[in-house]
């Protein structure tokens, strides 16, 4: 049986949170997850780190609609919907979910889809997720068959069946609310593999954090965290590397690259010079292939607190006339 704990404020749910690969992390363990890498993952819960994700204007009006589209979906399809407020623990396995609503009974009466009374009385409750998608992020991301959508994306398949396989249940459906006023629903039931499969990657990754085996860092995605992990330097401290030929490969790279990218802006503000020749004043253009916006931001005064940061430099030096 799962264990359910009701924390009492958000801070005691976040804690919660540290202690567990949670269902919006799992993702990560398959190079899923678009915002963590599984090496970030790994530091975080190693380091006990809680991680709260800054809402932006989406997220907040997301959680705005959020009651509206569970109470429209309990109408349209006869169901009975409530928040389902616990934080789900696996019995075994330091894998942990929250969830949006749930669906605990039928309402009477004629619906033109019965597919949420139908799961119901086949496998009871059941979890009810809900996505308030953009319209061109639905587009290009999910699935769909005609008005039907076939698949989500995997961050969210694999959510969803973290979820089922966490509280034990046999079916969950997602309601998806596209462009602010189109609903579609997916219903996903229990995949009994996928949840064993879900069970040994989290229980190999929390071996891994006890016995301090990090997984290979992918230099790439995790640029901008290697980049945090290694914000600090010593004073004074010099390391001699003239004999490290990878650290001069990388060098080499990294200087090559740098005037690569400045020739290209060179490039990019000669060419935008020369469009302002020709636009002139206009706010907007249309030109074959593109369009331009090409408005005045207005004067501000904008004050804030730089982070501390690493100023890497790379210098190349030149040799010495023989």
């Amino acid at each position: 049986m799962p264990q359910l704990i009701y924390p009492g404020n958000r801070a005691e749910w976040l804690a919660l949170r540290t202690m567990d690969v949670t269902s919006t992390e799992s993702s990560a363990l398959f190079g899923l997850n678009p915002w963590v890498t599984e090496f970030e993952l790994w530091h975080q819960k190693k380091d006990g780190t809680v991680v709260e994700i800054e809402e932006n204007e989406r997220m907040s009006w997301g959680l705005t609609l959020e009651p509206f589209i569970a109470k429209r979906i309990a109408e349209l399809y006869g169901v009975k919907v409530r928040r389902l407020s616990a934080y789900a623990r696996h019995d075994d396995v330091r894998m942990g979910a929250s969830f949006d609503y749930e669906i605990v009974g039928i309402v009477h009466g004629e619906v033109e889809d019965t597919i949420l009374q139908r799961m119901y009385e086949q496998h009871g409750p059941g979890n009810l997720e809900i996505k308030n998608v953009d319209g061109l992020v639905f587009r290009d991301q999910w699935v769909t068959e005609g008005q039907q959508i076939v698949e989500a994306p995997p961050r969210i398949e694999i959510q969803v069946q973290h979820q089922l396989e966490v509280i034990q249940r046999n079916w969950s459906a997602l309601g998806v609310l596209v462009g602010g006023n189109t609903l579609r629903m997916l219903i996903r039931e229990r995949d009994e593999a996928v949840g064993r499969s879900l069970r040994f990657k989290i229980g190999a990754f929390w071996d891994s954090v006890i016995e301090n085996r990090p997984p290979e860092i992918d230099f790439h995605r995790d640029a901008a965290f290697v980049a945090k992990l290694f914000g600090h330097a010593e004073p004074g401290k010099f390391i001699d590397l003239r004999d490290n030929n990878r650290a001069a490969e990388l060098a080499a790279e990294y200087h090559a690259a740098a005037q690569d990218e400045k020739a290209a802006k060179d490039r990019k503000e000669a060419a935008k010079a020369e469009l302002l020749t020709i636009i002139g004043d206009a706010e907007k253009a249309a030109i074959p292939g593109f369009t331009i916006s090409a408005g005045v931001v207005a004067e501000a005064e904008i004050s804030y607190t730089r982070k501390a940061y690493r100023n890497f430099r790379l210098t190349a030096r030149k040799e010495k006339a023989k």
